[in-house]
């Protein structure tokens, strides 16, 4: 796969920047990860898929792209794997499109990737709360000698104040477990007690507010979405994963999501027409607001 790309979302000639709603903002960071690699071949192989989507919604029964602009931002490339680095380099980035009103769907690349991306959209929107779809606690002190390796995401959004909800989880270890105990954090919804449950009944569940969407691809089953960084059994499936978004977007006001993960060995693959199709759904749904 190339290390640099120039296509766009659906393969359409961007409209002007000034009329369109979304952003799409490739952020291919790949740094610590501990299973498989290629996260950073993600969003690649999610733009390159998206050129092959039906661009009718036959659940919503239009065509989102033709109500709402989608423009597909130059990739934030980062020359080295210094932390510090990445991070400025997103949110100097998300500062400005947040300043012009835009919502910014940003394509991974690592889970680390979403930190920088939640600090920023709470300085416009301070009571944000989190919604964490993963098979993955990623509540970890610090892994690998990095306090932002992939694994610690959550821990960090939470040490932060920031209120995170997360679903799907299935493996975690010892230490995280005693955190999310020690913790009081009750908003941890493990797979194995909600996977023959409706997962769109949980949104109801969920206070009102401003809420931010991160969706690490392992959450769904390996067995639809084979190629993430780190694979676990169990899972979502498509249909339940797509009514809770449905529900969660309808009833709240979501204002930023981030796909991470997927790491394909090619940018045609099952899994990148997949996630290719889940961004452009959750268009659709956000093109009814």
């Amino acid at each position: 796969m190339n290390e640099t790309f120039t296509y766009t979302f659906l393969g359409m000639q961007n409209p002007p920047y000034e009329e369109s709603k979304f952003l799409i903002l490739p952020i291919p960071y790949e740094a610590t990860v501990s299973f498989g690699r290629g996260t950073r071949f993600g969003p690649e192989g999610i733009i390159l898929s998206s050129r092959y989507l039906e661009l009718f919604d036959e659940e919503i029964k239009s065509e989102p792209y033709k109500q709402v602009g989608i423009f597909t931002l130059p990739e934030i490339s980062i020359e080295s794997n210094s932390v510090p680095q990445m991070f400025r380099k997103i949110e100097i980035s998300v500062q400005k499109y947040l300043e012009d009103k835009k919502f910014i769907i940003s394509l991974g690349g690592e889970h680390s990737i979403s930190v920088p991306l939640i600090q920023k959209h709470r300085i416009f929107y301070p009571d944000l709360k989190v919604i964490h779809l993963d098979a993955h606690a990623d509540m970890r002190k610090s892994y690998e000698g990095s306090k932002y390796n992939h694994a610690c995401v959550i821990r960090r959004i939470v040490e932060s104040g920031c209120e995170v909800f997360s679903f799907g989880i299935r493996s975690l270890s010892k230490e995280e477990f005693e955190f999310i105990s020690e913790s009081k954090l009750n908003h941890m919804f493990f797979d194995i007690n909600i996977h023959d449950k409706p997962l769109e009944n949980f949104a109801n569940n969920i206070p009102d507010g401003n809420y931010y969407l991160t969706i690490d691809l392992d959450v769904f089953d390996p067995a639809i979405v084979p190629e993430v960084g780190t694979p676990e059994p169990g899972g979502l499936n498509w249909y339940s994963c797509l009514k809770f978004i449905r529900r969660l977007i309808i009833s709240k006001n979501v204002v930023g999501v981030d796909i991470v993960e997927l790491a394909p060995k090619h940018p045609y693959s099952t899994s990148s027409f997949f996630s290719a199709k889940l961004a452009y759904k959750i268009i659709s749904y956000l093109s009814q607001k």
